[in-house]
């Protein structure tokens, strides 16, 4: 049986497919179309996965599922102040059911699934599943659990800004629903716009900046933005000083908000000040504080120990590092891609367990997100050839690979199959050497062209993470999701991906995951000694990871990147390798 999965609701839209209960492949449409963070609809990621699966058309597809359900909104829509006719001609395909959602008993709280037919040859179903348990079913049956606390939270679904549910048994029981605007994820998006950063983009900066500040700098005049209730179990936005909801302006602040803080917005082109780094880091400990508590409430009260999670509040690594430890939680699974381009999984997943009635089977090992385009040597070669490049071909490229990162050269290395989700986990990545104290400076300034305060990720061997990481034993990594101390005595071993704050973003590389990343970086210890390397995505700022060889070429050669690994096929600029 084959379900196609589709996010399409904001940026970042993906496809996936999954037969017979299994993801077999999947991609975010800007991988294709190459805008970063693409809202459009991912017709060429929906190609890309019915050629990869063998089929011809979407007419082929058992089923389709959608990670929002817009019958929720329907059922409470609003059309005061606005037309009730028709602005064009392809709206009749929804006047129907808009209007029959305002006549139907059906409400939000039990309308988690709509369904349409999609004509054409056999007649597909077209499920629209609510985006909260459309993540909540990403955790869940991508998990290795059996029973565990579930708990999506970001900016917003259809209603609901957090969605907590305990699953056993096979089944969900919805525990707490907290509705927008009430929302963690608004909260930390204001933030991020105070600081002159995009939202619901350049959160990622607010967590790296966080560590240069001190945290109870603004702590006091932000913490009650978001007010934590523990009788209620839920939070409450203060929706006087931040505006998202409003949404007859743009943005999510007002002038309140900056009296209330007492420094100004600060704009893009403005410098930053320590009084910067510290209002980052008062929101980073407000955040944690905030989902602590939450998942400290309703862990306590289904007196669970494992959770489940996702949402785009998990794409925080800094706090999720630190849930074991501020949390009754001693088991901890956060998907590749927690944020709504999980979405399409989560969807087509929660479709084949809850209407197909599939039983969920526990992940013993970490689902691989290696789901993307891959190329046969035969592509790679022709496009090299193509572009009139001098390059050879290398029967071990992880020991070649290893050999140049000894020597200090800054490796595009490019492999297999695509990884799903915004992180480079070893085969669109860009790798460097971590012993050398000014690799980072080097990487941002020649390659990445991105702020000097951001980090840059350890991945390291599996089978050695007790040894350079304060981890709890048994804690597996393996999309870098999380942040752990480094161990003080090997720091300086490794400064180019330890943060100023001593902790690094790992991702912990199993061999049964990925055989030949684990490979490269164990011929990087026999030649140092040392079994980790430094990881970040193959791009340059402002462009999506590379997709293609094509791609790999064009980035290669516009940044400062010294030796281009695809495949077996090598390319040392300036000279023939």
């Amino acid at each position: 049986m084959n379900i196609m999965g589709l996010h399409v609701t904001g940026s970042q839209t993906s496809a996936i497919l999954l037969r017979d209960g299994d993801i077999i492949c999947g991609a975010a449409e800007e991988r294709f179309d190459r805008i970063k963070q693409s809202r459009a609809f991912p017709r060429k990621a929906i190609q890309y996965c019915l050629s990869k699966a063998g089929l011809k058309t979407v007419d082929e597809l058992d089923a389709v599922a959608v990670s929002w359900n817009p019958a929720i909104n329907m059922a409470n829509i609003n059309l005061s102040g606005f037309t009730q006719w028709r602005r064009y001609d392809p709206e009749w395909l929804y006047i129907v059911p808009n209007n029959l959602m305002g006549l139907s008993n059906c409400r939000e709280a039990n309308c988690d699934m709509l369904s349409m037919l999609f004509p054409g040859g056999p007649l597909c179903p077209v499920y629209y599943v609510a985006h909260h348990r459309a993540h909540l079913a990403h955790a869940v049956y991508q998990s290795p659990f059996e029973k565990c606390l579930a708990v999506s939270i970001d900016e917003y679904g259809e209603l609901a800004s957090v969605t907590v549910a305990h699953f056993s048994n096979g089944r969900f029981t919805i525990l707490k629903e907290i509705p927008y605007p009430n929302s963690l994820g608004v909260f930390f998006a204001a933030i991020t716009e105070y600081l002159g950063f995009t939202p619901n983009s350049d959160e990622w900066k607010v967590m790296g900046a966080a560590a240069y500040g001190d945290p109870g700098r603004y702590r006091s005049q932000i913490e009650d933005l978001l007010a934590w209730d523990e009788a209620k179990g839920e939070w409450q936005l203060d929706t006087r000083l931040i505006e998202h909801s409003n949404m007859k302006r743009g943005g999510y602040l007002n002038d309140m908000l900056t009296s209330k803080i007492g420094i100004p917005v600060r704009t893009a082109d403005d410098d930053l000040l320590q009084q910067h780094y510290d209002l980052a880091a008062s929101a980073q400990a407000v955040f944690e504080q905030r989902l602590f508590q939450l998942v400290s409430h309703y862990a306590t009260a289904a007196g669970e120990t494992n959770l489940a999670a996702s949402g785009g509040c998990f794409m925080n690594s800094l706090a999720n590092g630190k849930l074991i430890a501020n949390t009754p939680v001693t088991k901890l699974f956060i998907p590749y891609a927690a944020a709504d381009n999980g979405g399409a999984m989560g969807a087509a997943l929660h479709v084949w367990h809850n209407h197909y009635h599939h039983p969920h089977l526990r992940c013993a090992v970490p689902p691989s997100p290696y789901l993307g385009p891959d190329y046969s040597d035969e592509e790679i070669e022709a496009t090299l050839k193509r572009f009139g490049l001098t390059f050879r071909k290398v029967e071990e490229p992880e020991r070649f690979c290893a050999e140049q990162l000894a020597v200090g050269k800054l490796v595009g290395w490019f492999q297999g199959c695509m990884e799903y989700g915004e992180r480079a986990l070893g085969n669109r990545s860009i790798l460097a050497d971590p012993r050398d104290p000014s690799m980072k400076e080097k990487i941002n300034a020649a390659v990445k062209y991105r702020e000097a305060f951001r980090p840059f990720a350890p991945s390291i061997l599996f089978e050695r993470v007790l040894e350079y990481f304060d981890i709890p034993e048994g804690v597996e990594v393996p999309y870098m999701e999380q942040v752990y101390p480094i161990r003080p005595e090997v720091r300086d071993r490794i400064p180019a991906v330890v943060h100023v704050d001593g902790t690094g973003r790992l991702q912990t590389v199993h061999p049964d995951i990925n055989p030949l990343f684990h490979g490269l970086i164990s011929e990087f210890e026999k030649i140092t000694g040392i079994p980790l390397i430094l990881n970040t995505s193959f791009n340059i700022q402002g462009e999506p990871v590379v997709c293609s060889p094509a791609d790999a070429v064009r980035t290669f050669y516009t940044c400062g990147l010294n030796t281009l690994i695809i495949s077996k096929y090598c390319i040392v600029k300036d000279k023939i390798c």
